[in-house]
């Protein structure tokens, strides 16, 4: 025992105290909320809070102004359509006025990522490559592509479209990034706004518009001579506000809002008002969302057997992203496992990994990240109390257990008088062995002793073991010298053990270690409540997961139940 061999660990006691540390010489991010209003870490953030808004007295809205019904300026020059029906509801209920900025559809994200507006209504379809610049809320209009030609030629499948013919699209819309991908021998004229489009198309410049078939639609009804050939065109999408990314408290008001409103019908009757007369009754359930919430999507992961995460209580996300941290084993390599259930039920999970316990905390506090996983509440309690930080526990996902290992002897009914047990002397760890000793019945410490308890709390000791106490990273190199030996997860498989197979016995679920050293999901406090978070953590939760680490971790990770 004389080897001075000391590998550097981090342990959380160590993480916290390190963590502090680093804080402390860096400086503070001097940060009071999710969203220290208008600057980021680079000093480049521009959106305004829920807050600077209503401060403000006025919230800037993009919307479109030559897109009837859905936006537009009448001949009045007051903007009118379905769009702005919801944009003045927003106004009223925020309790400001509304500036509305013309937007185009190129423009959408720009004006997000600039701050020139704080929520777009231009008839956005949400889809993954969008989500990845700006932030949607709940839908309030399904959709799908839609493809109108001329009665006298109409297109009734892209086959038709002959190699020098050019299809008409808008820059920036969902039509021109679809056949762009998946039509890539189809010439595209493109234009900027919808007027010039709508102009060319009149003109003979293309065989067909392609657009979102809500517009083509109304085209074809508005203008004699032409027909939707395709009503609809690849899959079935929806239309959401958006705001810029990481504007948590703007983004989960819209969610808020857009559920109440579905308590009293409100889309139902801005169709009725903007939409009726171009559409018609027949087509009002088919485009309406209510609540946020599209049918077609809750019953297609219900009755899917790909979601084998289960019957969960899920909002479809329609293509939410949550944007996660994580250390790197396991938590990345789990969150990486969700990231494909996630997916059934219309959210996308963006992980990006890092290796230090500081700035994981860091970037949730701000609001760059929506969610966290590496560390456990005595870490992350630690770390709100001394720097101000904000964070809470959304839910315990996995615990990594200590065990009780062979030495010499291979069972605890061999336990003799005299037996040397080598267990870690850190206070953290030396607490998790004592106790997992106490449940196994071979000591009993005082009362209260707890998470903090060494080997001068043990009060009764009936087979008078010795305890050797050595670096954590030392215990496993003992065993030929003591009967047992008592590591945690990590360790052991560095050791060699498998802690399913090898183990004597190991901290069970329910232990007062396990409940205590959970790892956590870790979220700016009041974000727990929100749909995507709950749905994040009941995925982590699910039987699916649990069977994944079951399978993959050989017992060094245990789904906490």
């Amino acid at each position: 025992m004389k080897n001075n061999l000391i590998k550097k660990i981090i342990t959380a006691v160590a993480a916290a105290t390190l963590g502090a540390a680093l804080l402390t010489g860096c400086g503070s991010t001097g940060a009071t909320s999710a969203e220290a209003a208008s600057a980021d870490n680079l000093g480049n953030q521009v959106y305004r809070t829920l807050d600077e808004i209503k401060e403000s007295g006025t919230v800037n809205i993009g919307v479109f102004s030559d897109k009837n019904p859905f936006g537009y300026v009448d001949e009045n020059g007051t903007y009118q359509g379905y769009d702005v029906y919801f944009a003045e509801r927003i106004g009223q209920d925020l309790g400001v006025k509304i500036n509305y900025v013309s937007t185009e559809a190129a423009s959408r994200v720009e004006y997000l990522e600039t701050g020139k507006v704080d929520i777009v209504l231009a008839n956005f379809t949400v889809t993954e490559e969008r989500a990845q610049k700006v932030d949607f809320a709940l839908p309030y209009m399904n959709v799908a592509l839609g493809v109108v030609s001329p009665e006298d030629n109409v297109i009734e499948d892209l086959s038709q479209i002959g190699a020098d013919d050019q299809v008409i699209v808008i820059s920036g819309t969902t039509a021109e990034t679809y056949l762009e991908k998946n039509y890539p021998d189809i010439k595209l004229q493109k234009f900027d706004t919808y007027a010039t489009a709508k102009t060319s198309f009149e003109n003979g410049t293309g065989v067909a518009w392609a657009n979102d078939n809500t517009e083509v639609i109304a085209y074809s009804l508005e203008n004699e001579g032409y027909v939707v050939g395709i009503p609809s065109l690849g899959s079935q999408d929806t239309i959401a506000p958006a705001v810029s990314k990481g504007n948590s408290s703007l983004l989960n008001w819209l969610n808020d809002e857009i559920k109440a409103l579905g308590n009293e019908n409100f889309f139902h009757a801005d169709y009725e008002a903007t939409l009726l007369d171009t559409y018609g009754a027949d087509y009002e359930d088919t485009l309406v969302v209510e609540g946020g919430v599209v049918a077609q999507a809750e019953a297609a992961a219900s009755e899917t057997e790909e979601a084998t995460a289960g019957d969960l209580d899920i909002v479809p996300g329609n293509g939410e992203t949550i944007k996660i941290a994580a250390s790197p084993v396991p938590h990345a390599e789990i969150l990486e496992k969700a990231a494909d259930i996630l997916k059934d039920y219309g959210y996308e999970l963006d992980i990006v990994e890092f290796e230090d316990y500081v700035q994981p905390n860091l970037v949730v506090e701000s609001g760059e990240f929506d969610a966290n996983y590496f560390q456990h509440v005595p870490y992350l309690d630690s770390f709100n109390d001394e720097q101000g930080t904000h964070l809470v526990n959304a839910g315990g996902i996995h615990y990594e257990p200590f065990g009780i290992y062979p030495g010499t002897k291979s069972s605890l009914d061999e336990v003799a008088d005299g037996d040397s047990i080598a267990i870690p002397n850190d206070t953290t760890n030396e607490a998790r062995a004592l106790l997992l000793l106490q449940d196994n019945g071979l000591l009993k410490l005082k009362d209260g002793a707890g998470l903090t308890a060494t080997v001068n709390d043990v009060v009764e000791n009936p087979h008078d073991l010795e305890f050797v106490e050595l670096e954590a990273a030392q215990v496993a190199r003992v065993t030929k010298e003591v009967e047992y030996v008592v590591l945690n997860g990590n360790y052991a498989l560095e050791a060699g053990f498998s802690v399913a197979k090898d183990s004597i016995a190991y901290e069970a679920s329910d232990s007062v270690a396990a409940q205590t050293y959970v790892n956590i999901v870790a979220v700016y406090d009041g974000n727990e409540s929100t749909d995507k978070i709950k749905a994040l953590v009941s995925v982590l939760r699910s039987d699916e997961i649990r069977q994944f680490i079951e399978d993959t971790y050989d017992g060094a990770v245990v789904f906490y139940d």
